[in-house]
């Protein structure tokens, strides 16, 4: 029985361990996870379960000794009643499934969606995680042991079985809680240096290596899908005056205030990166020139109009220059960098020719036609 045990114990870590890679975005207590990825996760680890059960220890013919519970104990503690309700359901149909229907059969089934239900049910106290999952895991096994007393009649091997089991359990769940704390941790750290490297340590946008790698995979699909990709270049006019008159901590206000009108203005799928300085940009998808062109004179409006607060108690507004252009509109372009540079181009004419407008490059028809 023991080395059946510690078989599903490092079969359940390898598992763990799986997990632990896919769910790098998920990472409890950073990102909230959905509906659909506690549904997801409830029947991974429900199907865990069933894969540990098959590797169970027969210690009667109505009966067999494994660690499947620890798979709900797990998922409960770190995302809740649902998942823990899913994988119970799961567990309990595939012990049906792999033993065959009897009324044994029965009995642990109904023990193992109690054992989802309780488990989820416990995830609701707020406690450290390793007292919680020493709680299920008690829990649970107590739901066993009822099993085992109406499974099997010889209650002398009842308490023995149970007693080794109850400390192979509990040191597995010690040493689990230590190894999904470490993945935890791990990808707390992973999701932190992702963000470090792509946002804007200022104003939470895209920093300029995001915005080039976005510009560079939204322009490929555009060219596969046949579709329009365009790029706003947005760059604040006279900023060196804020910094000169008012202070650079008022300018960094200044363009954390300017980051959210934005994105406030711009289209919810639209990408809006700081490019560095007081130099920003929005990739447009699926507009023509002249839609861009609209996204972009709103942009323009709603920054003149806007007042920016500074610390001290001052108000101020400031203008903004924007050059716009389309792939395939303005520019057939074969590489993203000379539709970049085209919407450059425009945003120097906005800047030369007074500042605060938009400027965007003609449609290639009308060229054509004059």
């Amino acid at each position: 029985m023991i080395n059946i045990l510690f078989t599903n114990f490092c079969i359940f870590v390898t598992f763990l361990y799986l997990s632990g890679l896919l769910s790098k975005k998920y990472v409890a207590g950073v990102v909230t996870p959905s509906i659909t990825i506690k549904m997801n996760a409830g029947l991974l680890f429900g199907l865990y379960g069933i894969i540990l059960m098959y590797y169970s220890f027969p210690i009667d013919p109505r009966f067999f000794a494994d660690l499947r519970h620890l798979a709900i104990v797990v998922i409960a503690s770190y995302l809740g009643w649902l998942p823990s309700l899913i994988a119970g359901i799961l567990i309990a149909l595939g012990r049906l499934i792999l033993f065959g229907v009897s009324s044994s059969a029965a009995i642990a089934a109904a023990g193992m969606l109690l054992t989802g239900i309780v488990c989820g049910l416990l995830s609701r106290i707020h406690w450290d995680r390793l007292s919680i999952m020493m709680l299920m895991n008690v829990s649970s096994m107590l739901v066993l042991l009822c099993i085992m007393l109406m499974n099997i009649s010889d209650h002398q091997k009842v308490f023995t079985v149970f007693t080794q089991h109850v400390i192979i359990s509990v040191l597995a769940t010690v040493v689990i809680y230590m190894l999904t704390e470490y993945i935890n941790t791990s990808n707390k750290l992973f999701l932190q240096m992702k963000k470090n490297a792509e946002t804007d340590y200022l104003t939470s946008l895209h920093n300029l290596r995001q915005f080039e790698q976005l510009l560079s995979e939204r322009f490929l699909e555009a060219q596969h899908f046949s579709e329009r990709l365009g790029v706003l270049v947005v760059d604040i006019d006279h900023f060196k005056r804020i910094n000169d008159t008012y202070g650079h901590a008022a300018g960094d206000v200044v363009l954390q205030q300017l980051s959210k009108v934005l994105k406030d203005h711009s289209r919810s799928f639209d990408e809006v990166s700081r490019n560095g300085g007081e130099e920003f940009s929005v990739l447009v998808p699926e507009a023509t020139i002249h839609e861009t062109a609209t996204i972009a004179e709103r942009i323009r409006a709603a920054v003149e109009n806007h007042v920016f607060n500074l610390d001290d108690g001052t108000s101020l507004r400031i203008t903004i220059s924007i050059g716009a252009a389309v792939h395939p509109d303005t520019i057939r372009s074969k590489n993203a960098k000379e539709l970049l540079e085209q919407a450059d181009r425009e945003l120097y004419r906005a800047k030369s020719s007074g500042r605060n407008r938009v400027c965007y490059a003609s449609e290639i028809n009308d060229l054509m036609l004059s």
